[in-house]
């Protein structure tokens, strides 16, 4: 694998996502774990388990860890778990669906996170539809007024699909009058519940579309706005909505997922439905060591040992392929069922809209001008 300035020397699990507990009080339709209440994983790790492996992170040199479910505050102890984490100096933060926030309030002010995200996806009824859970959308607005008057830096995640799509203008306008921190903005995709609703991913239009609107709203806002790893690559807009532009995917290199049962993978949005045989899972915390997991021979190889021959589709003569690596890994997987065939991509959208329009031209008869939205 190509190595480039901004890879480390080692390879150490600088940013950890954990999910600390699988039982969640929703059904979202979009969720790719498919939890839902009262639903656990079998084995989840005990209150003495978990404080291990925040020793463990800590002596990895991990720096961040993100707690999140599931529906964290489900799991009465999860404070304990944040609080052993602030005593090794890693800097935590929080994801929840807000439902329970204010019940955790006193929790939360103890353990002074340094972030707390509320996910969010459309206003009102229709935040209350993709969570079917009534009242959803007024227990995220009262969430964030509670973290402002504590003053806990605060941000909002949303999942984008086709149900919401026009509402990000709404939505952004509702968020800044909450004075937030952040706003990331991700795409779902056809993982779990997903796969249930084919017809509302995004199409390739919808997704350029977004990366306009986030490099729009990032030189206009007064809070920070930022796409998930998803959402990308390698086109005029890049340095416009991520600072430093897009270097390739980090599981397994700066970035690390464990699973509520103990499962280690590089990324936890990895086939996150699969309890058992999940191809990315590296080993789990009730059987092995953190460190050996991590540094096993062999272990993270779709990233650690990215073999370009096997790369497919637009993606194999690509001019950035070296530092992209075919995207998001857990995108290119959950739609195209392999690592190394990545179909959304910004680049690749334009690249076949310019085609395309070449096509039209080059076809078009003689003594016959293009119009002008054909032009380049």
């Amino acid at each position: 694998m190509a190595k480039f300035d901004y890879y480390p020397s080692h390879y150490y699990p600088k940013f950890v996502v954990w999910e600390v507990t699988f039982a969640c009080n929703m059904n979202c339709l979009h969720c790719g774990s498919i939890a839902g209440e009262g639903k656990l994983r079998p084995f989840e790790l005990s209150l003495k388990e978990t404080l291990s492996v925040c020793d463990q992170l800590a002596e990895l040199k991990t720096e961040w860890v993100t707690l999140s479910g599931g529906e964290l505050f489900l799991r009465d102890d999860w404070h304990l778990i944040a609080k052993r984490l602030k005593e090794h100096n890693i800097k935590v933060s929080i994801i929840t669906n807000g439902w329970l926030l204010e019940k955790n309030i006193d929790k939360i002010k103890e353990v002074k996170p340094d972030y707390v995200a509320i996910s969010i996806d459309g206003i009102g009824d229709t935040h209350d539809y993709i969570r079917r859970k009534q009242g959803a959308f007024k227990r995220v607005e009262k969430g964030f007024e509670l973290l402002r008057e504590h003053n806990i830096p605060s941000g909002a995640i949303t999942c984008i699909s086709k149900i919401n799509i026009g509402e990000m203008e709404q939505l952004y306008q509702f968020l800044s009058d909450k004075k937030l921190t952040s706003w990331q903005m991700q795409l779902i995709i056809s993982e779990g519940r997903g796969k249930l609703k084919p017809e509302w991913i995004p199409s390739l239009d919808d997704l350029t579309d977004i990366v306009k609107f986030i490099a729009h709203k990032r030189l206009t806002s007064d809070f920070f706005i930022y796409p998930g790893d998803n959402i990308g690559y390698f086109t005029q807009y890049e340095n416009y909505i991520r600072s430093g532009g897009w270097h390739g995917c980090f599981a397994g290199i700066l970035a690390m997922g464990i699973e509520a049962d103990g499962g280690v993978k590089g990324c936890l949005s990895l086939c996150p439905e699969l309890f058992k045989d999940n191809p990315f899972v590296e080993g789990n915390l009730k059987e092995e060591p953190l460190e050996k997991i991590w540094n096993k021979e062999g272990a993270f190889a779709y990233n650690r040992n990215f073999d370009k021959r096997k790369v497919k589709g637009l993606c194999r003569n690509c001019p950035h392929l070296d530092e992209c690596r075919c995207g998001c890994t857990s995108t290119a997987y959950a739609i195209t069922n392999s690592r190394y065939h990545a179909k959304y991509c910004v680049y690749q959208a334009l690249k076949l809209k310019q085609e395309k329009k070449e096509k039209i031209i080059h076809t078009l008869p003689p003594m016959v001008k293009p119009l002008s939205f054909f032009k380049p």
